[in-house]
């Protein structure tokens, strides 16, 4: 039976702490109050063994998983099984046994006495602000399940656009991938074996080749350098980024660099629209989502002007106001305007998140055909360059030969 930490006073107003085992919250406090005391709070109590056997905070999950467990426990509830009994049910269908443990530790906390969102909070990688903001207004309004059903629409449209554009950045990736690698072997295996064979008849290298042998010794002789070079500038990089003004100058850069900004800025957008549409749809109000919405949204620019959405309408001002800087484009601030007043806010943001949706689709298609002309050109370049660094000196060595 679960236990529970109990601060109290009796009688004479004296204050008293203990522990008393009970099935819920509710029927502790009822044994609190025949014992003539009266609760002033009560909690879980946490033993070390519990502490120590719980995969707090550091455990995540593929977003296949995540949407698999939204999509089953909205289809348990909608049948009516209780809140526990649903755990125990889509924990036993987790693939990863951390996520399994960690379903099956929520479960635990909720029988306890805590509620939902409260329990999932503890596990941050599986649940972000925007998830749980959702569930909470779902849990207090009873649409738990329809709430999870938006949920799981909305993951799968994430999930989509990830692929979408992996997708498209792969071939790209693995072309430069394979273009480095073979710049390695040339210059590692192939230039260094006719190099001497090729001075010793007294033949002076072309440029392209000297340029390559002295990037071969050099690569070589420092080699143990790349990498030092490579980890400092991934581990300064990090750590510039945790900063509130490094996030924000990398965030914009994201949102203005060349092919990838539209899309990214369109996927924000498109995000946005989503969420907000989401919350506002079970009931948050609309300053309470705007704020979670803005924490959730990915990219620190546009959380700013959600931000200021949020506090223009805390002020009585309109949320579809455009300021200075602002970087989602006019037709959201229209359709926000739309909406408010006509009363009809998820359904326009809902037109706004399929007309996003439809611009992602299109952005990367447009993407994957203007990154071949450039690969092409990048993979000629590359090519030629090797060939002239090793072809060269060989007609070098057929007029030398001949002369």
């Amino acid at each position: 039976m679960p236990e529970f930490q109990y601060t109290a006073c009796d009688q004479r107003g004296a204050s008293q702490r203990g522990a008393i085992s009970a099935d819920t919250v509710e029927a502790a406090g009822q044994a609190l109050d025949q014992q003539g005391l009266i609760p002033i709070r009560i909690q879980p109590r946490r033993s070390l063994g519990n502490a120590l056997r719980k995969p707090r905070g550091g455990v995540r999950w593929r977003i296949e998983d995540k949407i698999l467990f939204t999509r089953k426990f909205a289809s348990l509830l909608k049948a009516g099984l209780p809140l526990i009994r649903v755990f125990g049910l889509v924990s036993g269908q987790m693939r990863d046994e951390r996520v399994r443990t960690a379903i099956q530790q929520i479960a635990d906390d909720v029988s306890s006495g805590s509620t939902l969102t409260d329990a999932m909070s503890n596990y941050p990688r599986l649940f972000d602000q925007v998830y749980l903001g959702a569930l909470r207004t779902g849990e207090a309004t009873g649409q738990l399940d329809t709430v999870l059903d938006h949920l799981g629409d909305f993951l799968e449209k994430e999930m989509n656009t990830k692929r979408m554009v992996k997708a498209t950045v792969r071939y790209p990736v693995m072309v430069v991938i394979a273009l480095v690698l073979a710049g390695g072997v040339v210059m590692g295996f192939v230039v260094p074996k006719f190099m001497s064979f090729y001075t010793h008849y007294g033949g002076q290298l072309p440029l392209p080749t000297r340029i390559l042998i002295t990037a071969s010794a050099l690569t070589r002789a420092y080699w143990w350098v790349l990498p030092i070079l490579g980890v400092g500038t991934w581990l300064a990089w990090r750590e510039w980024v945790k900063t509130a003004a490094g996030r924000r100058t990398w965030d914009g850069w994201l949102l203005r660099v060349p092919l990838f900004g539209p899309l990214f800025l369109k996927v924000a957008v498109s995000r946005f629209a989503r969420l907000f549409g989401i919350m506002f749809a079970a009931g948050v109000p609309a300053a309470t989502a705007l704020q979670t919405v803005a924490q959730g949204i990915g990219n620190t620019v546009v959380g700013d002007e959600i931000t200021a959405m949020r506090e223009r309408l805390t002020v009585g001002e309109s949320v579809a106001t455009r300021t200075e800087g602002t970087v989602m484009p006019d037709l959201v601030y229209q359709m926000l305007d739309i909406g408010f007043e006509s009363g009809e806010v998820d359904r326009m943001l809902g037109e706004v998140s399929r007309h996003f949706d439809q611009e992602v689709e299109y952005d990367v298609r447009r993407l994957r055909d203007n990154l071949e002309p450039i690969i092409l050109i990048i993979l000629a370049a590359g090519v030629l360059t090797f060939a002239l660094a090793v072809l060269m000196p060989m007609w070098n060595l057929l007029s030398l030969f001949k002369s």
